[in-house]
């Protein structure tokens, strides 16, 4: 059996292929991922100097927010504004309340071809919060 397998990927260039159709996989969908992050891991990217991302509205911003994180919301984010506020391609953190227009700024930043690590607060301001972390408000 193992010989008429063999055979048959040798006769078909079905092992070249399948290792092209791999590689191919995975060249396209490691350039479009960004890593959810707890709150813990969160808190060593930014110690380490993360740039962060505040995704939310003004509003929302203004009356509490991660320190020296920089506004940008979802509607406005691309990676040209990045580029122009933080230099190319730096490796951010993105949060949101929730962590969900977080997700969707990292998938648009991944789409748009952002080289830069993408990291985001899974469950956003609002598990920074709940876990007692520091935050400032105007």
């Amino acid at each position: 059996m193992l010989k008429l397998i063999t055979n048959i990927f040798t006769k078909y260039k079905v092992i070249p292929f399948i290792f092209f159709v791999f590689f191919i996989n995975t060249t396209i969908y490691s350039k479009s991922m960004f890593t959810s992050l707890s709150i813990e891991e969160s808190k060593l990217k930014i110690e380490e100097g993360l740039i962060i991302v505040d995704v939310r509205e003004e509003s929302e911003f203004n009356e509490s927010r991660i320190p020296n994180s920089h506004l940008i919301p979802l509607n406005t984010i691309s990676k040209e504004l990045l580029a122009s506020k933080f230099g190319q391609n730096v490796d951010i953190i993105i949060h949101c309340r929730s962590g969900k227009r977080s997700k969707v700024a990292a998938e648009i930043l991944t789409n748009d071809g952002y080289e830069g690590q993408i990291f985001e607060i899974d469950t956003g301001i609002i598990g920074w919060i709940e876990s007692g972390q520091t935050t400032i408000s105007n």
